[in-house]
């Protein structure tokens, strides 16, 4: 079973696309134009820092350790972009949420 896959979509993935329903109508357009962006940028920030860590051997993967999808782009597992590509809008949303609730309650 790929429990790498699965907890990364559930731990980012979920709660992510939830809190961006949620959220979605009180963000601005200027909000929402600098969520994408940062999202973007953050997704080729960690692209190319997945593969300088695989090509300089700072970690690797093993079947052994944790079974894979077997999926793999460029021989980087495709979970590792689940997780990557996940973390950025969770903790853009996780913050956005956070100000929303904060900012009513001090109102």
């Amino acid at each position: 079973m790929p429990v790498y896959f699965i907890t990364y979509s559930v731990l980012f993935w979920l709660p992510a696309v939830l809190l961006y329903v949620f959220l979605f109508k009180t963000l601005t357009a200027a909000l929402g134009r600098s969520f994408w962006s940062a999202c973007c940028l953050m997704a080729l920030v960690s692209t190319v820092m997945e593969y300088l860590y695989i090509y300089f051997d700072v970690w690797s993967f093993s079947e052994r350790t944790d079974s894979l999808l077997g999926l793999r782009l460029w021989s980087v597992p495709v979970e590792e972009f689940v997780f990557w590509f996940g973390a950025t809008p969770f903790c853009l949303m996780m913050y956005l949420g956070y100000r929303r609730l904060f900012r009513r309650k001090n109102a």
